[in-house]
C-alpha cells in the first residue's frame, strides 16, 4: 500500500500542471538528476541522470547508460501529460453581482464533466509571473483550500434537473469567490484577486504582471470501497501515469538505451503549444541528449529506429451501471492491471508490433495487462503518441490505468492498478 498513499500525497500536492513538474523537480533533484537549460549547449556524461523543464509545466528527465557510446541502441521513453481539465481564470476576473456578491470569470480548461463541480470546496492555483532583477520570473501559487465554490440552483426553482440540464460555462459554472461589505463602498472587488495573490507570495499588487490561474478541486485523495480498494481523487487522469514514470525513472537503472520520462503540457486542449506533445520539445530534448553525447546524425538516426515509447494515459473501466457503453470483448475493470489500448482510425499508437512487445514485457514479469477498445458507436479521446510520434517516429504502445468518470472533478480508480504500472515502467526501464 505504500505506493498508492505516495501517489496520493502526489496528487494533493498538484493543483495544476505547475504544481505537478514543480513536485517533479524535486523529486529528482533529490534523486541525484541534473538540471539542465535549454538555453546553453548540453555537455552530458554516460552514467549520469539529467532533466530539463520548458515553460514550468512539462519536463524531460532521461538517464544514460554507463556503458560505451557505441553500445547505447536507442532510446526507451514514457510519456504522460501534466495538465487535468480545471476552470481558467479569465483577465479582469471579478465580477459583482447583486451588489454583494463576488464571482470570478473563468473559462473551461478541457473536456469537462460541469456538473461534477458543482457544491464542492474549490481552491484557486498555478503561477503568477513578476519581475524580479530585471527578469521576468514565475512563482508557483495556491491560495487557501475552500477559498470559492460553485452553488447549484435549489430543484426547486429548477423542478427539469433531475431530468437532464444542460450547463452555460459563462452562467452557470462562474466560482464564488466571496462578499464585499454594503456598508463600506472604498472596498471595491476591483483587483480583489490580484491583491490576495500578491499577499500569499509576500509581494506587491504592482509587482505581479501576469498569471496562469486555475480554479480546482482541492479536495483531498480518499481510499474508498469495502476493503479500500478504490482510490477517489481529482487529476486522477493523468497525474497517476505521471506518478508512475516518475517512479520508474528514479529507480530504473539504464543498461543499452536511454531512458526518458516525458511529461507534457496541454494534452486536455490538443498539445498544440510550445510544452505540449505536438511541440518540438520530445525531439530537441532527444537531439540535445545526442548532439551532448557527441553522437553523429547519423547514429542517431539508427538509435531512432531501435527506439520504444510507452505512452500512458488512463482508459475507461467497464462502469458498473452503464456496461453496455463498453466494448463487447475489450472491457477492463479497476484493480485488474494495466490497460494496453487499441483504435482502429489509430487515434492510439498501438499496432501489432508494439502490443507483441507490451505483452511480451508484461508477460515476463507477471503484470497483470488488460485490452482496451471503444465501443464501435462511441467515439472515444485522443491522446499523446501518435502526437509525439509525429515529430520523432518509434515504434510505440498506448497504455494507461484503468479507471472511472474521466473528467469528472472526482475521479475514481482501483488502489492496486498503481503498483502494476509502477512495475511496468521500471522493468521497461531495465530493458
Amino acid at each position: 500500500m505504500e505506493d498508492i498513499k505516495e501517489l496520493m500525497e502526489f496528487l494533493d500536492s498538484s493543483l495544476t500542471s505547475y504544481h505537478a513538474v514543480d513536485n517533479i523537480r524535486k523529486v529528482l533533484l533529490q534523486g541525484g538528476f541534473i538540471e539542465l537549460s535549454e538555453k546553453k549547449i548540453w555537455s552530458i556524461q554516460q552514467g549520469e541522470n539529467y532533466f530539463v523543464v520548458r515553460n514550468d509545466s512539462s519536463v524531460m528527465a532521461f538517464r544514460v547508460p554507463d556503458c560505451e557510446i557505441n553500445e547505447i541502441r536507442g532510446y526507451h521513453v514514457y510519456a504522460a501529460h501534466s495538465d487535468s481539465p480545471a476552470f481558467k481564470i479569465k483577465e479582469h476576473p471579478e465580477i459583482e453581482k447583486e451588489g454583494i456578491y463576488v464571482s470570478l470569470n473563468t473559462e473551461k480548461y478541457g473536456g469537462m464533466i460541469l456538473s461534477t463541480w458543482l457544491d464542492r470546496p474549490l481552491t484557486i492555483a498555478g503561477r503568477v509571473c513578476v519581475e524580479e532583477e530585471g527578469e521576468i520570473v514565475s512563482c508557483p501559487v495556491k491560495l487557501k483550500d475552500n477559498i470559492c465554490m460553485i452553488p447549484s440552483l435549489a430543484i426547486h426553482m429548477n423542478r427539469e434537473t433531475n431530468n437532464g440540464v444542460a450547463f452555460s460555462a459563462q452562467n452557470d459554472m462562474l466560482p464564488l469567490l466571496t462578499m464585499t461589505d454594503p456598508d463600506n463602498r472604498e472596498k471595491s472587488s476591483k483587483g480583489m484577486l490580484c491583491s490576495m495573490l500578491a499577499k500569499g507570495l509576500g509581494k506587491t499588487t504592482g509587482s505581479i504582471l501576469s498569471y496562469d490561474l486555475f480554479v480546482e478541486n482541492c479536495e483531498k485523495a480518499v481510499l474508498a470501497g469495502a476493503e479500500d480498494e478504490f482510490v477517489m481523487t481529482p487529476r486522477y487522469d493523468d497525474l497517476a501515469c505521471v506518478f508512475a514514470g516518475l517512479k520508474g525513472i528514479v529507480n530504473g537503472k539504464a543498461e543499452h538505451y536511454i531512458d526518458v520520462l516525458a511529461v507534457f503540457d496541454n494534452e486536455e486542449v490538443g498539445s498544440r503549444t510550445r510544452q505540449g506533445a505536438d511541440s518540438t520539445f520530445f525531439r530537441d530534448t532527444l537531439e540535445n541528449i545526442a548532439d551532448g553525447l557527441g553522437v553523429s546524425a547519423k547514429i542517431y538516426r539508427t538509435w531512432k529506429a531501435d527506439s520504444f515509447m510507452l505512452s500512458a494515459d488512463n482508459g475507461h473501466a467497464c462502469h458498473p451501471n452503464q456496461g453496455g457503453k463498453a466494448d463487447l470483448t475489450n472491457r477492463p475493470y479497476l484493480n485488474k492491471g494495466v490497460v494496453l489500448k487499441y483504435h482502429g482510425g489509430q487515434k492510439y499508437a498501438t499496432d501489432a508490433y508494439s502490443a507483441a512487445y507490451v505483452k511480451n514485457l508484461c508477460g515476463k514479469n507477471d503484470i497483470p495487462l488488460q485490452k482496451y477498445a471503444n465501443h464501435s458507436d462511441i467515439p472515444g479521446g485522443s491522446t499523446l503518441g501518435n502526437l509525439v510520434m509525429a515529430q520523432v517516429s518509434m515504434a510505440a504502445a498506448d497504455i494507461g490505468l484503468p479507471q472511472l468518470a474521466m473528467h469528472s472533478a472526482y475521479e475514481t480508480g482501483g488502489a492496486k492498478d498503481i503498483s502494476y504500472l509502477i512495475h511496468l515502467v521500471e522493468v521497461f526501464f531495465k530493458e
